[in-house]
């Protein structure tokens, strides 16, 4: 693992948050505050992915 297990649960836990807040929007039907937090879903994803990957 590239990175340290604190920084792996940390990205973990903000994905879990953005992806709670994102429903309640959409439930809200607040758009712009869901496509936001979608977008920094995805973004905590991809920080995770290049957090874990291996071979580098």
């Amino acid at each position: 693992m590239n990175a340290p297990a604190w920084r792996v649960w940390l990205v973990v836990a903000l994905m879990c948050g953005w992806g709670i807040l994102t429903i309640r929007f959409i439930q809200k039907e607040n758009v712009p505050f869901a496509i936001l937090c979608a977008l920094l879903l995805v973004s905590n994803g991809v920080t995770l992915w290049r957090l874990t990957r291996r071979g580098r």
